[in-house]
């Protein structure tokens, strides 16, 4: 059965919030594979059929045995240690026995990187997603939102639904009528602070880049994916910059939001197969496919380390 074909409530991730920590036990007669796999399906919530992947296609679980298993006097083999991808995850099988499972997605939270989102679907399920990307605001994270194009009504919304506060996030919009620097707005006590940046695409990456450093002096540095990052609209800036321009953008942006460790989200009101959301794709870490089905909308995740794609299921 193809990916695209694949559908199910429950998306095959586990080790998210934390790592997996396994022990595996040589005294069973349970392989080290089934008890890696089993644990794997508890903690997702998946059925074993619905595993996207035979852990076959990633390695050979019978030499990873034979590897750590103690030797045949009981000697334990206590040094050593394998790693390999399955599934969307990242494995490392010790020497001792214990196995750890963490999802890119999970690692992707622990150190912070950038996501895409695409799909030719209204702008509501990018609202949607968006908010769920922003994070948990009852860890007082620090949002920033870049504007090209956009209305910043739209953004103010989506912040306040996030229950994000307007001492913890900064509007930053590109004005294509000539200014000479960026000009702070006056808002209303429960509204984000927004600024104007006018002048060319350079500019105003130039000035994404100094307030996330602004920021993140002011906060004494940043806890990794602390500082959430939002950009809206690359549809619209691609139109308008085209893509050799946008991806060099798109690069040091991606780059800036990395080395302050946040997570960074971008909207690309596109299909996932089209030319331009192909042509930025490995910029980022994640891309965020949605879809709009007879279910409702629908999301599925293309890891691009891990070289792994979800099934698809509900937003």
């Amino acid at each position: 059965m193809s990916v695209e074909d694949q559908e199910t409530t429950v998306p095959f991730i586990c080790g998210v919030e934390t790592p997996l920590k396994i022990q595996c036990d040589w005294k069973s007669n349970q392989s080290l594979s089934t008890t890696l796999i089993q644990t794997m399906v508890d903690a997702t919530g998946v059925n074993s059929k619905d595993i996207p992947e035979s852990i076959y296609d990633s390695i050979d679980p019978d030499a990873l045995e034979d590897l750590f298993r103690p030797q045949m006097d009981g000697t334990p083999r206590i040094n050593g240690k394998a790693s390999f991808a399955f599934a969307g995850h990242y494995i490392t099988v010790q020497g001792d026995g214990q196995i750890i499972v963490e999802s890119e997605l999970g690692r992707l939270k622990r150190t912070g990187g950038n996501i895409l989102l695409a799909g030719d679907v209204p702008e509501e399920v990018f609202d949607e997603m968006s908010v769920q990307l922003l994070g948990d605001q009852a860890f007082s994270r620090t949002v920033l939102s870049a504007q090209y194009g956009k209305d910043t009504e739209v953004t103010q919304t989506r912040l306040s639904i996030a229950e994000t506060t307007p001492d913890h996030a900064h509007i930053l919009t590109h004005k294509s009528v000539a200014r000479s620097a960026a000009t702070a707005q006056t808002n209303q006590s429960n509204q984000m602070p927004v600024s104007s940046v006018s002048g060319s695409l350079k500019e105003f990456r130039t000035a994404i880049r100094e307030l996330l450093f602004e920021l993140q002096q002011q906060r004494n540095g940043f806890d990794p994916a602390e500082l959430r990052f939002c950009f809206d609209s690359l549809q619209l800036l691609i139109e308008e910059e085209g893509v050799e321009t946008v991806g060099q953008f798109i690069s040091l942006v991606t780059e800036a939001v990395e080395n302050v460790r946040g997570l960074g989200h971008y909207l690309f009101q596109d299909s996932y197969d089209s030319s331009h959301v192909q042509a930025v794709r490995s910029k980022f870490d994640v891309v965020i496919e949605l879809r709009f089905s007879e279910n409702g909308p629908e999301q599925r995740w293309h890891l691009q380390d891990t070289d792994h794609t979800t099934q698809w299921f509900p937003l």
